[in-house]
């Protein structure tokens, strides 16, 4: 497995196709007893972004009364986070979705967005996030690109919300879509190790 993972990261060392934008969606390989299943996650960056190797963020869409819906930033494109559920009677449901688009009125009072996160090579993504849109929200931190959930809260009563009020501890990577690697929680060490190694390799490359 460890041998498989070195190779992975050394091809994408090498090369990472060009694009307009690149998606980073959960790739969970541990879920906590204490949170749901169907998690889901996406994060859209602008490929300018990804190149400069970190972001610090926070944003603030408010659009409402004088507030403009302009974010004063061209990094982060969108933020997505829901749970996929079923209702009693079978029928699919979504929970406590959370949908921020760059220059788009958010679907609540205002959106909140606060990243402090690195793009580490192989296409692992390693930091914080915090995103609220005044009905849910969540924060979760990595270590050498492993994310911990360590809070999701919302005002509904489903998901996250009342009935759940403890959602934490489901572990897992915010991986580069065009890196089809499935994850498991016998690979999280190796991954870690992985991202710590990248890290360390990306600030050795940057230095002149």
């Amino acid at each position: 497995m460890l041998r498989t993972l070195s190779c992975l990261l050394a091809a994408a060392l090498v090369s990472q196709p060009a694009s307009a934008e690149v998606i980073y969606t959960w790739r969970q390989a541990y879920a906590a007893p204490t949170m749901l299943p169907g998690l889901n996650i996406e994060l859209v960056f602008s490929d300018a972004a990804v190149a400069r190797g970190s972001l610090q963020l926070e944003v603030h869409n408010r659009c409402y009364e004088t507030f403009p819906c302009i974010d004063e930033q061209d990094s982060l494109l969108s933020l997505r986070y829901w749970y996929e559920g079923v209702w009693p009677d079978g029928s699919a449901a979504v929970w406590n979705y959370i949908d921020y688009e760059y220059r788009s009125a958010p679907r609540y009072w205002s959106d909140y967005v606060n990243l402090d996160i690195r793009f580490l090579p192989g296409g692992l993504l390693d930091g914080s996030i915090r995103a609220n849109d005044s009905n849910s929200d969540f924060v979760m931190e990595s270590s050498g690109g492993v994310f911990t959930m360590l809070a999701a809260r919302s005002d509904e009563y489903f998901g996250c919300g009342y009935l759940n009020p403890d959602c934490h501890g489901s572990r897992g990577l915010l991986l580069d879509s065009r890196v089809a690697q499935p994850v498991s929680e016998p690979a999280l060490p190796a991954l870690a190790a992985l991202g710590a190694l990248a890290a360390w390799f990306g600030r050795r490359r940057r230095r002149p």
